[in-house]
This record gives structure tokens, sequence and C-alpha cells, in this order.
């Protein structure tokens, strides 16, 4: 029986492709990478919140193995130096996160014994990277030439080894093309999927632009080379402040992003915790830890804490700690002034 490594997001086109796939007779492993950046792993790893694991609820579902493999220390070095698409209207470099992706495939393919790759691509669904000229870069970039089958929209696209051998049938194939899921939704019926999520490209919080614009503050002042997969996720919570070239303050939102901030431990920082109980903590971000904080740094930081706080008192009273040392700052609610520096957002 012919086997084949399909490339699983979550989202029903991935889906579809296993159940055409299944129904052609293939042996079928999903192959689902986790970046680091995808909105769940964010929330299950700074947050502590977990979510629904879209590709594993599949997988169990139509009975299907399943391989997760972790790009987390590949990733960065691609996302900061995109060689071939470059960002989206975010900072999503979508081509060449695919290219990276494939190439990785293509070892477990030869290692494992794999005959073809399968996607759930379609032709001219998304600019960035699934138009004709976009998939023919990343099939040669991958190396997949011949390997690549992307079944929604094979007959639209050069014929692959596999359809060539007789390993899978042209014919059961599909031509489907452009941004409208109308055929992808009407197979989901014919296959009898009747939960799916939505498109899971949405899932990174890289394509936030509000993500963006922290990410884009944070390079103008820190060298990509000190900046971790940490570091990145940390973007995605919080308000942040620009205090000066040297300091960021982030404020947390709500309950979880408080916790999250209060047990931060990847970089060097300053933590703030109210000693009342309804408000935020923050962090100072140190990168050079030969830089001295002022007092009025530290007291301009207190003074957003409080700021944002939700307890009605007349006098904020705001523990700060760094490397263990621990003193109190009172700020009184006549005084603040959260207006003084630029939130990034």
């Amino acid at each position: 029986m012919p086997k084949a490594l399909v490339l699983l997001s979550g989202g029903l086109d991935s889906i579809l492709v296993l159940k055409i796939l299944e129904r052609e007779k293939i042996d079928i492993t999903a192959l689902h990478f986790v970046t680091g950046l995808e909105t769940a792993t964010v929330k299950s790893e700074i947050l502590n919140i977990e979510g629904k694991n879209y590709p594993k609820m599949i997988c169990d579902k139509y009975n299907i193995k399943l391989k997760v493999v972790s790009l987390q220390d590949k990733y960065l070095d691609m996302f900061f130096n995109p060689q071939y698409g470059g960002y989206g209207s975010a900072v999503n470099p979508c081509l060449d996160c695919h290219i990276l992706m494939l190439q990785e495939a293509k070892k477990i393919m030869k290692e494992e014994g794999f005959d073809f790759i399968a996607t759930g691509e379609v032709l001219g669904q998304r600019p960035m990277s699934q138009l004709s000229n976009k998939l023919k870069i990343v099939t040669e970039k991958s190396g997949l030439e011949g390997y690549l089958l992307r079944p929604l929209s094979a007959k639209l696209l050069d014929i692959t080894i596999a359809e060539e051998s007789g390993l899978i049938n042209r014919d059961n194939l599909y031509a489907i093309e452009g941004r409208s899921r109308t055929t992808q939704i009407i197979l989901a019926k014919e296959f009898g999927i009747n939960d799916y999520p939505e498109p899971a490209g949405g899932g990174c919080v890289i394509l936030d632009k509000v993500f963006a614009k922290k990410y884009y503050d944070l390079i103008s002042f820190v060298s990509k080379d000190k900046i971790t997969m940490d570091v990145m996720k940390y973007l995605a919570i919080g308000r942040h402040f620009r205090l000066n070239d040297k300091l960021k303050l982030i404020v947390g939102r709500d309950e979880k992003e408080n916790d999250a901030i209060e047990n931060r431990n990847d970089i060097e920082g300053v933590l703030l915790k109210p000693t009342y109980r309804r408000g935020p903590n923050a962090f100072i971000e140190i990168w050079d830890i030969s830089y001295e904080i002022t007092d009025d740094i530290i007291y301009d930081s207190a003074m957003i804490v409080a700021g944002y706080s939700k307890e009605d008192v007349d006098v904020f009273n705001i523990k700060i700690i760094r490397n263990k040392n621990e003193k109190n700052i009172s700020v009184s609610k006549d005084k603040i002034d959260i207006g003084k520096y630029n939130l990034i957002i």
C-alpha cells in the first residue's frame, strides 16, 4: 500500500486531503508542525491555557496516525531572514514558513519511507504562498519536485510521480482554484465532515498587526540575535510601553497575563506587583544589564501600573522586585499620569 505524509494544519482543506487519500487506499500519516508562534502554543506555554488540539482531535476521530514535530529551534532564523517571500500584511513570512515545513517533511519522507507528501494547498487561495508561481517556488525550494501532491488543485498543476506511477488516480483528484470555500464545503458534506475549525492559517500570532507593531518596536532597539522564542511569545500578551531606547514595560491585561508576567524568567527584568487585589502586574525588560535604571523610571512604571488598576484607593502600593531584592513604592491617585510614555499598543 502506498504511504503518504500529509501536512495537517487542522483546517478543512487538510482534513479533506486526509479523506481523499483515505478513499484512494493510501496509508496516511498526518504531520503537524509546531512553530512556537501559533496562538494556541502561546496560550499554552505562556498563559497556561489549554485549548482544543485540532490535529489530535481530527486524527483520533478518523483513526489516522499523527506525527507532531516542533520547529521552534529552527523557526526564528527563517522568521528573521525570509529569503523568498518577505512578510505579508503583518510579519508573516508565509512562503518561507511553508518551504521550511516541507524541507523538514522531505527529511521525514526519506527517513521513514513515504512515497510522497500531500498538502491542502489550493491554487490562488492565499496570495502570499498559493499563487501559481509561489506554489512552484515552494516545490522547487523544498526539493520536492514530483513528490509534492496537492489533491484539491492537482488537475490544475503539473502531474506528480505518484499520479504517473499509478499510486493515486489523478481522475479522482480536484481542480479547485481561488479563495471561495464553496467547493470544499460541498466536499465536506460528501465526506461526512461536519465539524471543522476556521481556516488554520489565522491561528498564528504573527498575522496580527498589533503583534507586528510590537515586533517592529522591539527590533528597533534590540539586535535580532538576542531575541529568543520566549521573547517573541511575550509580544503576544500585555500592553507594551516604550520607556526609552533601553527599556520597555509590559503591563498585564488579565489574570492569566499577570501570572505569565510574574513568572517570567527568560530575560533580566524588574517585576512590579501590586500589594492590592485588583491591578495588573508589570515587567520592565532589561536588555543591557549594565544600564542603570533610575528611580524616576521605576516610579513612572509604578504609576502606569496604578493607572490601570481597578482598586478604589487614594494611594497605590506596588512591590518592586529585581533579583530577589524587594522594595515598595507608593503612588498617589492624584499624581497618576499614564500618558508620559509611548504606548506601543
